[in-house]
């Protein structure tokens, strides 16, 4: 579902299922294991970070995007906020298509420094690639 609020810009109400930082040798063919690997792990624990995926909202506010917790009536507590220019690429999963993506670059002007990647579910699968779509105006 996306929401309008003029002050906070574009909303789209998520669940945040969780991140890793990448290794600098992952390639473009293990991204969709990556995500897999980030939707197990917050599914049923295991090695590493553990994140409950919890419900957020997504404020796509040039040139930042912050998430949210939808608990929260104020959009000054997040949970993080990026640059929407360090987001490097989307991935939408085509088996399940409320799954997605971003990779998020951690200094642009290092090609040697660290990726992210934070994976989301979308209440609607229609709405990923309207969001993908606003996210990608904000770059």
């Amino acid at each position: 579902m996306e929401t309008r609020d003029e002050t906070a810009g574009k909303s789209f109400a998520l669940t945040y299922v969780g991140w890793c930082t990448l290794d600098r040798r992952t390639t473009l063919p293990m991204l969709p294991w990556l995500v897999a690997e980030i939707r197990r792990r917050s599914e049923k624990g295991g090695f590493g970070p553990v994140m409950q995926p919890r419900e957020v909202q997504l404020l796509l506010h040039s040139p930042f995007i912050r998430c949210v917790p939808s608990s929260s009536n104020s959009s000054s507590v997040f949970i993080f906020e990026h640059k929407a220019q360090l987001i490097a690429r989307f991935i939408h999963n085509s088996n399940d298509l409320s799954y997605f993506a971003y990779l998020l670059r951690g200094q642009p002007d290092n090609p040697e420094s660290g990726m992210s990647c934070h994976v989301f579910k979308a209440f609607d699968p229609n709405q990923v690639g309207l969001l993908i779509q606003r996210c990608s105006l904000s770059l």
